[in-house]
């Protein structure tokens, strides 16, 4: 029996995460079939045990204070005491350490990590990965978006711990551009694209939330009435971002949903990230936003948009998605789900990690920059949108076959790693 363990995503929250944590076991368990096992490291450990109910799994905490107090320093003394050759005591450690020593490798499935201007992320970003490190296990980072690595901090602090990695997947020829600048050779680093491009409703691990099935029939009612539907998914870390930048997201919000239902439009509001139950909490979870953004639509607006809330996962999601028409998208998997399914997506973006992905499909005319701030650019993207439609759609499917082959690259090279044969 293997074991493989996994950081740097959950089931619960974050529905991209959960995407690429479900994807990757699905496409591994495929290309090394018999008994796999994964261990699970995740910052929301009770919740992801409520929502996950599969003998495989074994659920870890990897939040900020159990990596930085528990998993980073027993490991010290795990490895300290196999080179003292007592070894007769890891029987005693924390089954955390325990599986994590035991594991053929460590994958990382961090969506950013090492990015400029995040500094006060990179303590995680390096204690996620330390204790395996530490251990002996061999540490893979999948498909993410890295750099640029202009401060001595950030750049000295990725060479350091991105160059102690077996191998580093880049998301996107601009991160693998910022990894060439890094390292002077490239065996650490190569291209891999996104493993959420390879997601499977099957995959998907979680329980659903309820009441899905009447919000989609409300769809269906719109567009039976004749209206084009604009998937629109917002998202908090760019309504934080704008609010640092003195501007009011959750309004733009308002009126691009105003501006596209008086054009005639109907629109689909819903999250990528949801913590239900926890509807005081912000971090990863879009359903407060989004419910500020529906109580101040007006009536006459309001009959025209279907919001869909509650613990959504990742295949709910899909479904929403491949419900519209169109899409307008702040959440970094939304766009990747769109695309998924050959549908035209338009993105209001953060950082370089849209950019890179949105240009091996030919769209990069459809990113803006969050910082702008002005709906009417947007809508004038998703009247684009729906004008080329039919052509953006097949540019996309083209585009597509080549993205998941890419992608199907980390999941070669872990099977290869593990010595799979299936």
């Amino acid at each position: 029996m293997k074991e493989i363990s996994i950081v740097g995503a959950t089931f619960y929250g974050n529905r991209g995460a959960e995407a690429m944590l479900s994807t990757s076991m699905g496409r591994l368990r495929e290309a090394c079939p018999g008994d796999l096992n994964f261990n699970v490291f995740t910052y929301y450990p009770k919740s992801d045990c409520d929502l996950v109910n599969d003998p495989r799994i074994s659920i870890y905490s990897s939040t900020p204070a159990y990596l930085v107090m528990v998993l980073f320093p027993v490991a010290m003394l795990y490895r300290l005491f196999g080179v003292l050759r007592l070894s007769f005591f890891h029987r005693f450690f924390p089954q955390s350490i325990l599986s994590l020593a035991r594991s053929e490798v460590l994958i990382c499935l961090a969506g950013v990590s090492f990015v400029e201007g995040r500094t006060k992320f990179i303590p995680f970003n390096i204690a996620t990965i330390l204790p395996a490190m530490v251990l002996g296990v061999p540490v893979v980072k999948f498909s993410q978006a890295m750099g640029p690595f202009k401060s001595y901090i950030n750049r000295m602090a990725a060479r350091i711990f991105l160059g102690r990695c077996r191998q580093v997947f880049t998301r996107g020829e601009t991160t693998h551009a910022y990894l060439r600048d890094l390292f002077s050779t490239s065996d650490r680093y190569q291209r891999a694209d996104d493993a959420a491009f390879l997601f499977k409703s099957e995959d998907c691990l979680s329980q659903q939330a309820a009441g899905l099935e009447d919000k989609l029939s409300e769809l269906k009612i719109l567009r039976q009435s004749g209206k084009t539907i604009v998937g629109v998914c917002p998202s908090v870390v760019i309504a934080k971002r704008a609010e640092t930048a003195g501007w009011d997201y959750q309004q733009r919000m308002q009126e691009l949903i105003s501006g596209l239902v008086e054009k005639g439009y109907a629109v689909a509001l819903y999250p990528n990230a949801t913590r239900g139950e926890d509807m005081d909490k912000t971090h990863n979870n879009d359903l407060p936003l989004l419910a500020e953004i529906e109580k101040k639509l007006s009536s006459n607006i309001s009959k025209h948009v279907v919001s869909f809330s509650g613990s959504l996962n990742a295949a709910q999601v899909h479904q929403i998605i491949n419900s519209c028409d169109v899409q307008a998208v702040s959440r970094f998997h939304a766009m990747v789900a769109s695309l998924a399914s050959c549908i035209p997506v338009m993105v209001i973006g953060w950082s370089h990690k849209y950019l890179e992905v949105m240009e091996r499909f030919g769209q990069q005319d459809m990113v803006l920059d969050y910082k702008k701030g002005s709906v009417e650019p947007v809508i004038d993207c998703v009247d684009r949108l729906v004008a080329e439609r039919t052509e953006r759609a097949q540019q996309i499917s083209n585009a597509l076959p080549a993205v998941q082959k890419l992608s199907n690259v980390q999941i070669d090279y872990i099977a290869k790693l593990l010595k799979c044969s299936a």
